[in-house]
């Protein structure tokens, strides 16, 4: 759904997704480059805590091209 760089060096994606019909954010730790549109992603769980909230989020372990159904 969208993707952009964050931290203080810009050094990490942050990326909004779908998972199965649902919205979903993930974050890419010391990765720059932007993901194709459609992508499998290998990813585990985790607990985002910022700024007193916490929310689960993927953390992205690695990608690979996904074809047209």
């Amino acid at each position: 759904m969208s993707q952009r760089l964050v931290g203080e060096a810009k050094n990490h994606l942050s990326i909004k997704l779908l998972h199965q019909g649902q919205p979903v954010d993930a974050i890419w730790f010391g990765h720059t480059d932007p993901l194709p549109a459609r992508a499998m992603l290998a990813f585990r769980l985790d607990v985002n805590e910022w700024r007193g909230e916490r929310k689960v989020q993927f953390l992205v372990e690695g990608w690979a091209e996904q074809g047209s159904p």
